[in-house]
């Protein structure tokens, strides 16, 4: 199943979930649904049957601030975008189900998918290609760190690997 995904900068997001068991295909840039702007987002494959739907919101919402409607939501909604139609039930169960999980209300959207337009290729895989970058230490990686903490059985050997090392350096 293809996706996207915003809420935040897409190199945050997609650190995220290029950290993920079961999700590939990662790729920055915006995304285009009816009647709102190109956001910055994520467009990446979800295997299904590596990986819940369900875990695959529940880790976007717990990476972005999903029940703030702060000064940035218009240039950052929080929303998922199902490329298939057939898709969008699916997406909307996995979203309600994990909103269960915080005690405000969340703000992120299913919304319909239009198109989605890469960033340059020299861009991509931003974070894990210098990770010692100021913006990737200071802001996407304590991101990873709470995920490693709260998810560390979806993320992928590497990322663990990496991210432990960090831990023990806190």
């Amino acid at each position: 199943m293809y996706i996207a995904v915003s809420g935040t900068c897409y190199w945050c997001m997609e650190a995220v979930f290029r950290a993920l068991k079961g999700v590939s295909r990662v790729e920055q840039g915006f995304v285009k649904s009816r009647g709102n702007k190109d956001s910055e987002a994520v467009f990446c494959f979800v295997d299904v049957c590596s990986i819940s739907l369900k875990d695959v919101v529940s880790v976007h919402l717990a990476t972005h601030a999903c029940t703030a409607n702060h000064s940035s939501r218009k240039k950052y909604p929080s929303a998922i975008y199902p490329v298939s139609a057939n898709d969008t039930k699916l997406v909307t169960a996995a979203l309600e189900d994990s909103a269960k999980a915080f005690d405000l209300p969340v703000v992120t959207e299913v919304r319909p998918f239009v198109a989605f337009y890469p960033t340059k290729r020299a861009q991509q895989n931003y974070f894990w290609r210098q990770t010692e970058k100021p913006f990737c230490q200071g802001t996407i990686l304590p991101k990873l760190q709470a995920l490693a903490l709260s998810h560390p059985h979806l993320l992928t050997a590497s990322a663990m690997t990496f991210l432990q090392g960090t831990l023990t350096s806190r």
